[in-house]
């Protein structure tokens, strides 16, 4: 575990298509713009084993902890995936988010999301468009696309997008029609010190309609390592649907390493028994 002082980042990126906002000019694209994924040409995601912890503040008081990661590679329906989780507790807030994103296309193929006890459990069936809630309430349902995103996919998908000041990046492909648009705005170049070190970041704005976390209208924000990690360093949560805004702070991380880097990392694991988030 790597532990620093210093300044944090870490940035997200849009897609490509001029248009005039008042006198500045922007860029925007559809997901489709940069191919089937959206990713850059060459980018090998560091994500095995990666293990990211933070401080939660409420300005500059401590309420909270939160962690990011992906855990292992397992496989859905045969098909090899990361399993990423999320989970940020705080003073009115405990969410655990996890996703099952395809190591090739870097879409979701199962999504868990736990806030404070209250599981809902989706699985995609991409092939046929469709997604069957099974926790909660079961129920299934058609999507336009076959390369559905949830929240926590759709910030690893960012991590490996080129990223551009002034691009800003378009998709329909959140797994709930009526939260698409998702967006992606990169806004500035930044340098950011948070206890886990000091780093240059790409600073990057999310967008999920009726997101608890990046819902429209609010100001949340994304710190990415300006550098091959694209490491989450900082995050800024300011959503109307929280009942306070908060930040996350870089303090501990260990690098996690491609597929393929080692013998057990290129190896899918034989498919397990139905994941149960741990408490």
């Amino acid at each position: 575990m790597a532990r620093l002082s210093g300044l944090a980042g870490i940035a997200l990126a849009l897609m490509l298509a001029p248009v005039v906002a008042g006198a500045q000019e922007r860029e925007t694209a559809t997901g489709d713009s940069l191919g089937v994924t959206g990713r850059s040409a060459g980018v090998v995601p560091l994500w095995i084993g990666e293990d990211l912890k933070y401080k939660v503040k409420y300005g500059i008081f401590g309420v909270g902890e939160g962690k990011m990661g992906v855990s292992r590679l397992d496989t859905i329906d045969g098909w090899t995936t990361y399993v990423a989780e999320m989970h940020i507790k705080g003073w009115g807030v405990d969410q655990k988010l996890y996703s099952w994103i395809d190591t090739e296309k870097l879409f979701s193929r199962r999504f868990v999301k736990d806030e404070e006890g209250r599981p809902r459990e989706y699985d995609f069936l991409p092939e046929e468009r469709l997604v069957h809630q099974i926790e909660h309430l079961d129920s299934t349902w058609s999507i336009e696309t076959s390369e559905p995103l949830d929240d926590i996919s759709f910030v690893y998908l960012a991590r490996t997008l080129p990223l551009e000041v002034g691009q800003v990046y378009e998709y329909n492909r959140y797994f709930k029609e009526e939260r698409n648009p998702i967006i992606l705005k990169v806004l500035r170049k930044d340098r950011r010190e948070v206890g886990a070190g000091e780093f240059n970041t790409i600073v990057v704005q999310p967008i999920i309609p009726k997101s608890s976390l990046f819902a429209e209208g609010g100001n949340a924000e994304i710190h990415l390592s300006d550098d091959e990690r694209r490491l989450v360093v900082y995050m800024k949560v300011d959503g109307p649907l929280l009942p306070f805004n908060f930040t996350l702070h870089l303090e501990e991380f260990q690098v996690g390493r491609a597929i393929g880097d080692d013998a057990e990392a290129g190896k899918p694991k034989e498919q397990e028994e139905d994941y149960i988030p741990s408490p």
